[in-house]
Order: structure tokens, then C-alpha cells, then sequence
């Protein structure tokens, strides 16, 4: 049991260093957002595809049938997340994205609310309080800095889209989320392509993008999907907050780019927030199996 739970940590934090450089990569690209949104989706289309190749090489156009019917709304808020994140991360900080990122368990416990009936349980409602506090505090120093508000707005929206995908794959087991993935980097790059400049790209943007969508986003984004197979998703969701520390550390450390005290209280009251009450499910899911009868 412990070795299995090391592979499932393992699986999840090496998913979580690989997917981090993300936003430095998008930092070292010069072209404009719509071109680079359209590269990026048409490579992370074929990477997943990769991925469907080599988890399942005798069903991979069956995982593609999967998507039907309403399971398509999968595909379309794959996509909206996807646009939403490069315009967000190209209008303001790095750190400002992914940190309002984080939140996007809190935005599917609300969306799983309204599709799933699910009950929102009382440390989640204080959680959602408490960083509605640290994003104000965010919106606060973006103020001062013009342009800066409407990227974090963006990245709001960008994790309402991410979390209706999440729980989308509730609502919709059946449909692959690989391939929905897949399709909507597919999607993504016929909504953006009158708004975007193929020809005009430089070859050293080219590259930064094929090595984000080819290998970075598809190798992460499987790895941290196999993570829950092995340990509870609180605590996957707890290793995905280390992406929002990583993230912007590796822009710092490149570019010289800081984060801003703004920032650094807003997020620190955002990503502790989300850590504690990732840590209270965790004792909760303990403290409930503990107390369950054991078969004799």
C-alpha cells in the first residue's frame, strides 16, 4: 500500500515539475497571443494524440468516438480554458494566472452544485470566502499597473472554463478526456485562425511551442491524470498547487520577472487557503475510513 501510494505522489509531482516551465516558455515567445494560441493548440492536439497512442494503441480512434452528444461540451470547454490562459498569462503577471488558476476546485465544487446536485460542504464555503479575500487583494495591485486587470480577469474565466471541463469528466465518465483534450486543441485553432499569423512566427517561437505542446503539456497533463489512480485526488489537487509556486519561481529566476507584494499576500492567503482545506478532506477521508466497521 505505502509503495503504491509513493508511485501515485511520484507520478503526480514528476506530471507537476514537467507542466511548470509552462508559463516561462509562454514568457520567451515574442510572437502575438493569437498566433501563439493557435501553434500551441494545434501541437498540444497531436501530443494528446501521442498519448492516446501509446495508453491505448489498439483504441484510439474508439476513445475519439467516445466523444458524442452532450459529452462535446467536454471539447468546448477545453478549449475556452485554453484561450482563456494564453491571454491571461500574455495581460498579466505569471504569477497572477496561475495562482487565480489555483481556484479552480472551488469554481467546480460550485458548477458540481448546480450539474452534479452535489452538496458544498461548510470548509469549502469558508474556503471560498477566504479567497475571494486573497484575489481581492490581487485585483488591488493589478489597479496600479494598467492592462494588468483584464489578464486577471481572463485567468478568472480560465478557471470557471477549466473547472467545467473537471466536471464535465463527472458529469460524462464515458468520453475520453484524452481525446477531448485533443479535439479541442483542434477547435481551439479554427476559433483563433482568422485572428492569428501562421506565416509570420519566428523559428525559435516555433520550437518553445512544439516543445509545449508536443512533449510538456501532454506529458504532464497524463501524468497528473494517472496520479489519482494510486492516491486520493485531495491530495493530487494538493501537489497541482505546487504548478502556482513553481510556475512563476522559474520566471523570476529567468527572466527577473517579481511577483509584487500584492501578489505574494494575495497569493499566500489564496494558496494556503487552498492547502489547509486540502488537508482537512484528506483528515476528514481518514478520520471517515478509521471509523467504517473492518470486514472480518
Amino acid at each position: 500500500m505505502r509503495t503504491t501510494h509513493a508511485k501515485g505522489l511520484l507520478i503526480t509531482a514528476c506530471g507537476v515539475l514537467i507542466i511548470s516551465p509552462d508559463g516561462l516558455l509562454t514568457r520567451l515567445i515574442t510572437t502575438d497571443h493569437w498566433t501563439m494560441i493557435f501553434y500551441r493548440a494545434l501541437f498540444l492536439s497531436f501530443g494528446m494524440w501521442l498519448v492516446l497512442g501509446f495508453t491505448s494503441p489498439n483504441r484510439v480512434w474508439q476513445q475519439y468516438r467516445t466523444l458524442k452528444g452532450a459529452a462535446l461540451l467536454k471539447v468546448v470547454a477545453y478549449s475556452l480554458g485554453t484561450i482563456s490562459f494564453i491571454f491571461a498569462i500574455t495581460h498579466t503577471s505569471v504569477a497572477n494566472t496561475l495562482i487565480i488558476l489555483s481556484t479552480t476546485p472551488l469554481f467546480a465544487a460550485l458548477i458540481s452544485r448546480v450539474l452534479l446536485h452535489e452538496r458544498i460542504e461548510k470548509r469549502m464555503l469558508i474556503a471560498i470566502v477566504l479567497v475571494a479575500l486573497g484575489l481581492a487583494v490581487i485585483a488591488a495591485g493589478s489597479a496600479d499597473q494598467p492592462g494588468n486587470w483584464l489578464g486577471d480577469l481572463v485567468a478568472l474565466l480560465g478557471s470557471f472554463f477549466l473547472a467545467l471541463g473537471f466536471s464535465f469528466v463527472r458529469r460524462f465518465p464515458q468520453a475520453s478526456t484524452f481525446a477531448a483534450i485533443s479535439c479541442s486543441g483542434v477547435l481551439t485553432a479554427l476559433l483563433i485562425f482568422p485572428l492569428a499569423a501562421p506565416l509570420s512566427i519566428s523559428q525559435d517561437d516555433l520550437g518553445y511551442l512544439m516543445i509545449m505542446g508536443i512533449y510538456m503539456l501532454p506529458l504532464g497533463t497524463a501524468l497528473m491524470f494517472l496520479g489519482p489512480r494510486y492516491i486520493p485526488a485531495a491530495e493530487v489537487g494538493l501537489l497541482l498547487l505546487l504548478e502556482s509556486v513553481l510556475g512563476p519561481l522559474w520566471v523570476w529566476l529567468a527572466l527577473d520577472e517579481e511577483p509584487g507584494i500584492y501578489t505574494l499576500v494575495g497569493g499566500a492567503i489564496v494558496l494556503s487557503t487552498l492547502a489547509l482545506n486540502t488537508a482537512w478532506a484528506l483528515r476528514q477521508r481518514r478520520y471517515r475510513q478509521l471509523s467504517e466497521p473492518q470486514a472480518v
